[in-house]
């Protein structure tokens, strides 16, 4: 834990929440032997590429510090850990479909006494609960599906006025002019393409707004977003 405390303050998170995240860390590195929840386990990688890219977004002011925030499949629980961590006064919730991962999550957040809400379950599916549809200021993603699918799962979270943050790498550019129609089929406008991330890479979070509701026949089924894309 230590040195990945180190890692953290180095790269400028101040000292008390840096030391949650390192408690955080620590659970996740004990709990991928048995769940593989994670790839990236050495200290400087992890404060680089969970912790740090999870934030940055919020470091620079992409997201309200009071928001209501919803994490789709967030797996080993990133970005919607840290985020509950830096910003203490926003409400968040993690989703994911695996029930190993959200009970690791809930189990882990009530030990370090981390504010969270932690729900299993299919983003496409619960997208129509209207305890989900369109209630968040932000939804935010670092899935690994193209814009034009991730678009139609975690869109119709995001409340009138609010935003959605994918977290993208070198491929943005060229995901998101494939994903303008999706866009314009969910009431989604781009806002732009964001510098994110620690220094030496090249993430960036592509960040659309609401400007319209989403249609009630969207998101589709699973097997159908995936085979066809808006």
């Amino acid at each position: 834990m230590q040195e990945l405390l180190e890692s953290l303050l180095e790269q400028g998170i101040p000292r008390q929440q840096a030391e949650l995240m390192a408690r955080y860390g620590e659970r996740v590195v004990q709990a991928n032997e048995k769940f593989n929840l994670t790839r990236i386990l050495s200290p400087a990688d992890m404060a680089k590429s969970h912790f740090v890219d999870s934030i940055d977004a919020a470091r620079r002011g992409y997201i309200d510090a009071r928001a209501q925030i919803i994490d789709i499949g967030t797996g080993a629980g990133f970005p919607g850990v840290p985020l509950a961590i830096f910003l203490p006064q926003a409400q968040v919730t993690v989703m994911d479909s695996s029930e190993k991962k959200t009970d690791f999550i809930r189990e882990s957040c009530a030990a370090l006494d981390i504010a969270i809400q932690v729900v299993c379950g299919r983003s496409e599916e619960l997208a129509r609960d209207a305890k989900y549809f369109q209630k968040f200021d932000v939804a935010v993603a670092r899935a690994v599906a193209r814009l034009n699918v991730l678009l139609e799962l975690c869109a119709p979270y995001v409340k009138n006025s609010g935003v959605f943050l994918a977290y993208k790498g070198s491929s943005a550019e060229e995901e998101v002019r494939e994903a303008e129609t999706a866009a314009k089929k969910l009431g989604m406008e781009l806002v732009e393409v964001a510098a994110a991330g620690p220094q030496d890479t090249n993430h960036v979070v592509v960040i659309y707004r609401r400007v319209a509701d989403t249609p009630a026949t969207l998101p589709r089924k699973y097997a159908k977003i995936k085979k066809a894309p808006l």
